[in-house]
């Protein structure tokens, strides 16, 4: 790294990005004010709703109109920063971006925004054993090179859908789109939809069609609901192929359906790191050099081999805040981001590049033996809390109050129970360790 203080570039300006920019701030003596790159004209990432959404690449934001987060704002909120107590637990998106607004307020982070700026390339320049970055960025006006000692992408992952091939689907006459472009339900009016996907997301836009169309058909290969969905609304297993005027199912039952809207997640899309920006000094993504080792696809939806899901394996200077699935993500980022520039300023000492890319093939290899699709390689799920506490023992920070463990894990159980109705319930943190519900009316 180069001497004296360091110089960070921070590309989003969602919540991974003003985390990592208020925590950048917060270390003077170490590190230069950081460089954010934002490709919008706004902070907030994919909470910024987009009213009329366009079909190409450069649509960044998921949200549709009446969405409510599906986690409660007492555990959703970053440790140093509340959420207004006076809100309800679940909150309506455009609550989150307000709160991701004054977060960048508070902290004085806007000045050091680049807005409409699009970042085309990343690349590091290698001279000994030191490693520094070369970040090409463009705006209306201008590209511009800057060099760094350090980058931190957080770009997210909920920008890029992933749509499974299904064969026939262009013979298909209905409409078909990813939730990502998905808004309100008005438009499918007295419509046949089908929904291929269970998760979040299609359970979602299911209960919000289901008032508006003739029939939703759930299509997915998880195991059966627990709870009554609306009498318009019905379980089937995956469609793998499509007619003309028809989606044809696993068993082979045919739906007469109009609409197919693809409930089917997104994939990490880092255009910034491709094969046409890098320079000949550059290095290779892949794990290992070995041919029996397959190097991932990021077009798959596949990151670079990560040492504990964050730091390039090979080049830990470049770190990835918040490309991990399933988890509360503000905590998570909020721990993530301290990791990472404790690592930079050699607070948190880290293994050999060698190590930390043996580890990273193994885990690897450890995924793939589970039979799990390679895009769930970095999806913490329940493992989340015991990564985090991970974090905070290695690099000496204060660890995430259990009471968010206690609190998500109840939030999970009610939505499971009923996704109609679990978002009524209001809960009060009572220390670290404790919450209670709140009675609706009280609120």
């Amino acid at each position: 790294m180069a001497s004296g203080r360091l110089r960070v570039a921070v590309i989003g300006a969602g919540s991974a990005g003003l985390c990592s920019a208020r925590h950048i701030l917060s270390r003077p003596l170490t590190f230069e004010p950081p460089v954010v790159y934002e490709t919008t004209g706004q902070v907030g990432g994919t909470w910024v709703y987009i009213e009329a959404p366009g079909d190409g690449p450069h649509t960044h934001s998921s949200m549709y109109r009446d969405l409510k987060t599906n986690l409660p704002k007492e555990i959703m909120e970053f440790p140093d920063f509340p959420f207004d107590r006076s809100l309800p637990s679940f909150i309506h998106h455009s609550e989150v971006l307000k709160y991701l607004e004054a977060y960048t307020d508070n902290f004085c982070i806007r000045p050091h925004i680049k807005f409409n700026t699009r970042v085309v390339s990343v690349y590091p320049v290698i001279g000994g054993h030191e490693v520094s970055w070369r970040v090409i960025a463009r705006n209306q006006e201008e590209e511009k090179l800057e060099k760094f000692d350090a980058v931190m992408v957080c770009v997210g992952h909920y920008s890029h859908p992933y749509v499974p091939e299904i064969e026939g689907l262009r013979d298909f006459q209905g409409q078909v789109l990813h939730s990502h472009f998905y808004r309100y339900p008005e438009g499918f009016s007295s419509r046949s939809v089908v929904l291929l996907g269970c998760g979040p997301s299609g359970v979602d836009i299911a209960m919000e069609l289901s008032p508006h169309v003739e029939q939703v058909f759930l299509s997915h290969r998880g195991p059966p609901l627990t709870w009554t969905p609306p009498e318009n609304v019905s379980m089937v297993p995956p469609v793998v192929s499509a007619a003309p005027n028809a989606l044809v199912c696993e068993d082979g039952r045919k739906i007469q359906a109009d609409t197919l809207i693809f409930c089917t997640g997104y994939t990490y899309h880092y255009p910034f790191f491709a094969s046409e920006t890098r320079h000949s000094n550059v290095f290779d993504w892949g794990f290992l050099e070995d041919e029996d080792v397959e190097n991932p696809d990021l077009g798959k939806g596949h990151l670079p081999p990560l040492y504990k899901c964050l730091i390039h394996a090979r080049y830990p200077t470049l770190g990835f805040i918040g490309a991990c699935k399933i988890v509360v993500p503000f905590p998570l980022v909020h721990c993530q981001a301290q990791f990472f520039l404790l690592a930079l300023e050699g607070k948190c000492p880290l293994p050999p590049p060698e190590q930390m890319l043996s580890e990273s093939r193994q885990e690897l290899i450890k995924h793939r033996a589970s039979g799990l699709p390679l895009k769930y390689l970095y999806r913490l799920g329940q493992n989340q809390w015991e990564y985090n506490q991970w974090l905070a023992d290695t690099a000496g920070l204060e660890p995430l109050a259990p009471v968010l463990r206690k609190l998500y894990e109840a939030t999970r159980n009610f939505r499971g129970a009923d996704p109609l109705v679990y978002r009524k319930i209001n809960f009060k943190i009572l220390n670290r360790e404790e919450f209670e519900i709140k009675k609706e009316a009280e609120v």
